[in-house]
Parts: structure tokens; C-alpha cells; sequence
């Protein structure tokens, strides 16, 4: 092992054995338990660096996974350009659907944001400017969008991410 003054490898630092020279020193000449200590420390340290890795991975490796896409119909309710450091804009939909047995309509809502840095090439003013006048005139929207596996904020707010925005044609009844 090392002598006084010299460096430790990386393993002996930050995987000590309880036989090793940098656990067994007491220069200090503290109680028994402060080689103990050091030793705990040191496996804690190396478990939140390599779960702090783990989740900085995901993160740069979800935020680039697409794994869903699809199609949602309802009102808007909301938009708005929210956060402290970074502006982003985040919507709010009410999903029609028909409660089973009594064929009444229940709500549910659904949160989604704009993707400020338009990957696929959608334009950020006009989805905006398309869902103000949806939420204005109070039609029924048809919203296209793909969903992430994680969300950097300062892309977005929700893994939720608008595509595209049409409204909805009314399908007239034939009177049967």
C-alpha cells in the first residue's frame, strides 16, 4: 500500500477494503471508528455520483426518445407562456368522452406543451396563434402531438409535445 504522502489509487479512495493502509491510518490518533467513517463516507459519496450519472443518462438519452404519438379531440381551456428562467407554453385540453352505461358526457383534461425548440419543424407562433383562436371561438380541436420519455424544461413543461392543431368538422346528423 501506500506510504505517507504518497497518492492512492482510485479504487483504494473510493472503494476502501477494511485491510487497506487509508482506512487503518489514525493520524489524528481519534477513536477507532473515524477509519470506519471515512470508509462509509466514501461508499455513500460513490453511490449518489453513480446514481446522480444514471439520471443525468436517462434524462439526455430519454429527452431525444420518442415513443408515443397520437391524436386527442376536445376544447382548449388554457394557454399560457410560463416559467421563471426559460419561457415555455403550456396548454390545457378538456377530452370529451361518454361515461359508460347513461350516454352522458363526462370531462377529462389533458396537459400539453409546444416544443420551443420545434425538432420537427413545427412553427411555435402559428400552434399558438391556432390554439388563442380555438380557445377564443370555443370550437372542438383535433390535436396531433408525440410524447417523450422525459422533458428537458427548457424545452417544455410536459413530455406531451403539439404537433399540429385543426379544428374539428361537425358531422351533421341525417335525421334516420
Amino acid at each position: 500500500m501506500a506510504n505517507k504522502g504518497e497518492r492512492y489509487s482510485f479504487r483504494e479512495k473510493w472503494f476502501p477494503l477494511p485491510n487497506n493502509d487509508i482506512l487503518n491510518k489514525d493520524t489524528d490518533s481519534y477513536d477507532s471508528l473515524k477509519p470506519l467513517m471515512r470508509g462509509v463516507w466514501r461508499w455513500a459519496r460513490s453511490i449518489v455520483l453513480g446514481a446522480s450519472a444514471l439520471w443525468a443518462g436517462y434524462e439526455f438519452i430519454g429527452n431525444n426518445i420518442e415513443y408515443g404519438q397520437g391524436v386527442r379531440t376536445g376544447m382548449i381551456n388554457k394557454v399560457s407562456e410560463k416559467g421563471l428562467f426559460w419561457k415555455t407554453y403550456e396548454c390545457q385540453m378538456a377530452l370529451e368522452r361518454i361515461v359508460s352505461g347513461n350516454n352522458s358526457v363526462g370531462a377529462n383534461v389533458w396537459d400539453f406543451s409546444i416544443d420551443r425548440q420545434a425538432w420537427h419543424g413545427e412553427d411555435t407562433q402559428e400552434l399558438v396563434e391556432k390554439l388563442n383562436d380555438a380557445l377564443d371561438s370555443g370550437t372542438k380541436v383535433k390535436a396531433k402531438y408525440i410524447q417523450t420519455l422525459s422533458i428537458w424544461p427548457w424545452r417544455a413543461g410536459t413530455t406531451y409535445l403539439l404537433q399540429d392543431i385543426e379544428p374539428v368538422k361537425k358531422v351533421e346528423d341525417k335525421g334516420d
